[in-house]
């Protein structure tokens, strides 16, 4: 087996003859999670049969546009619709102003930049995916629109979107705001005209980004619970007009670099399922912990076709 190490979370790389003949209780030691990447659908039954789960690496949440802001509104729960409207309250009693920014140039997004940075930083696994492809996203700007939040003449938000008319999506590639209690608040009102700006391009959805399948690393499992309750769905990434990584199995072994619960979204397939998967192939939600008494109740969707918990044992130091 072949462990790497990512951001401090050990993977073992390993094919399907290993991943199905091995004891994998003993191995706790060496890995937080075993992968076998892309395996065949004729491999799924055993996979599944030895621990394993089969999922997207990475999913893309989507939800629809609507007709107006109060369709949208009429599509949360009691609490999420109270939520935004707390955020819009917000926003408007401190007279923090939004505005939309395109193109895409190096002023708004060096100015973006600085509090992405600082919120990277404070993250135990953060990656500054956005300060890497600077020169990228600079290079296509005409392809951007930003919505930002300024607090008098100081950004305190900033959503980056991505125009995509080849599948009538505004994609929101990154979000940032400042480091306080206002957080939540300002995301909400920035989301809601980030809708408007789609629903003015004619676009059919709005995606609230690209994240790993796993939620417990550089994703968190609070990262889940917030976009579906703001209606938000997943799709396989792969599925989304992308060339994203393919479908892969894993296994957890063990917690502590992983959060406890730690999440994985995984395809709900019945236990002699061969077939290759598709856009109609239900997921569900496999929970991993050390808590015999988890509440997974923050963590139910209706999209989900199920939750399934894993227990583990905890390892010594977690």
């Amino acid at each position: 087996m072949e462990v790497e190490r990512d951001h401090g979370l050990h993977t073992g790389r390993i094919g399907v003859a290993e991943a199905v003949g091995t004891d994998w209780a003993a191995w706790r030691g060496a890995a937080d999670l075993v992968r076998v990447v892309d395996p065949a659908p004729e491999s799924w039954p055993a996979l599944l049969r030895a621990g394993f789960v089969v999922k997207p690496a990475w999913i893309t949440w989507l939800a629809p546009v609507g007709e107006s802001e109060a369709a949208f509104l009429d599509r949360l729960s009691v609490n999420e619709r109270r939520n935004v409207r707390l955020g819009l309250r917000f926003v408007a009693d401190r007279c923090i102003e939004l505005r939309t920014a395109a193109p895409l140039d190096a002023e708004s997004f060096d100015a973006f930049l600085g509090l992405y940075d600082r919120q990277i930083a404070a993250m135990a696994h953060g990656v500054p995916f956005a300060r890497r492809q600077r020169a990228d996203l600079l290079a296509r700007g005409e392809d951007y629109v930003l919505v930002q939040a300024f607090d008098g003449n100081v950004l305190i938000g900033c959503c980056v979107c991505w125009k995509r008319p080849d599948v009538a999506t505004l994609q929101i590639r990154f979000v940032t705001t400042a480091p306080d209690g206002r957080q939540n608040r300002v995301v909400r009102a920035m989301y809601l005209r980030v809708f408007q700006i789609a629903r003015d391009l004619g676009y059919r959805d709005v995606s609230l980004g690209t994240d790993p399948a796993l939620y417990g690393h550089i994703a968190k499992p609070g990262l889940f619970g917030f976009k579906s309750r703001l209606g938000f769905s997943p799709v396989p990434a792969r599925m989304f007009a992308s060339d994203d990584d393919p479908d892969e199995a894993v296994r957890v072994l063990r917690l502590g670099t992983l959060t406890d619960p730690s999440l994985v979204v995984s395809y709900h397939l019945s236990e002699d399922h061969v077939e290759p998967v598709d856009e109609k192939t239900p997921l569900r939600l496999e929970v991993f912990t050390g808590d015999p008494e988890v509440d997974t109740t923050p963590f139910r969707a209706a999209f989900l076709s199920g939750i399934g918990v894993r227990h583990l044992v905890r390892q010594t130091g977690e």
